[in-house]
């Protein structure tokens, strides 16, 4: 696949409300964001497939607003091995170490993955 196929399928995934990532059919190496590539091996025998969604925080900040409200924003490790950068809604009980789970959200009628506590 191309790495415009690769993003246009992501979108794809998204709308059907899945989370998809890449794996490397070489190596095995697993990532999230799209390339044609493994940047393990260096492989273009890559393949989509499908995580569950499910995960712990492993970094994240909050970005504090004028108006007292935040936005947290962290990096996501998954159950199958790979991180992801993300939002984090339900800040509250945001920690590191947490276990979150994606749900998706639509913003100007595209739908985005986001995680929230669980």
């Amino acid at each position: 696949m191309r790495d415009d196929e690769i993003r246009e399928s992501y979108f794809k995934y998204f709308n059907e409300e899945k989370l998809p990532f890449i794996q490397c059919k070489n190596c095995g190496h697993r990532f999230y964001y799209p390339r044609a590539f493994c940047p393990k091996c260096g492989s273009s025998d890559v393949e989509v497939r499908f995580s569950e969604g499910r995960g712990k925080i492993f970094a994240m900040t909050k970005i504090y607003r004028k108006d007292g409200s935040y936005v947290i924003y962290g990096i996501v490790e998954l159950e199958e091995g790979f991180r992801m950068y993300s939002n984090i809604v339900e800040g509250n009980q945001a920690d590191i170490g947490k276990r979150v789970e994606v749900i998706f959200k639509e913003i100007n009628g595209k739908k985005y993955p986001l995680f929230k506590v669980i």
